[in-house]
């Protein structure tokens, strides 16, 4: 697994301003966003497999928060795009309100194991309000990028 979460985020896979208000457009440009970095084969193919897991259960974990993942023949290595969306959009979230940080989450099929640690990884960071707080004040990229650098340096 790559080290720190830092590592895998791409500046240029982070959107200030996501679009969407509702799950399906949400998860497709949360897609877009990640197939800037250039490692996605096929973004239609992986927009519908994170829908079709998201069928399964909700990933808006509450507290407005969402990690939106799957594992996808269309990339070869993990990859993590985040979403801010100040006003908030639908997701189906366990507590029903609307949600303004999206982590999403995909790793190549196959990869169990590196897929729950980062997702566990990242579900563990969410859970504390000083960081959610960091980004969602975020104004540009590398804001994100340097309040997740914090929280990678004070985690176990």
């Amino acid at each position: 697994m790559t080290s720190t979460l830092s590592d895998m985020l791409d500046p240029s896979c982070i959107d200030l301003e996501l679009g969407g208000k509702r799950k399906p457009d949400i998860i497709e440009a949360l897609v877009k966003v990640l197939g800037r970095g250039g490692c996605v084969s096929d973004l239609k193919k992986l927009t519908s497999d994170v829908i079709e897991r998201e069928k399964v259960a909700s990933t808006g974990i509450g507290s407005g928060i969402a990690i939106p993942h799957a594992m996808s023949d269309t990339v070869d290595k993990t990859l993590l795009a985040f979403g801010l969306k100040r006003d908030g959009a639908r997701f189906d979230s366990v507590d029903n309100r609307p949600v303004t940080l999206f982590f999403l989450l995909v790793g190549p099929s196959g990869s169990h194991v590196e897929h729950l640690k980062v997702l566990s990884r990242i579900a563990r960071y969410l859970h504390d309000d000083k960081f959610c707080r960091a980004l969602h004040d975020a104004l540009t990229p590398e804001e994100v990028i340097a309040a997740i650098e914090e929280k990678d340096r004070n985690s176990p």
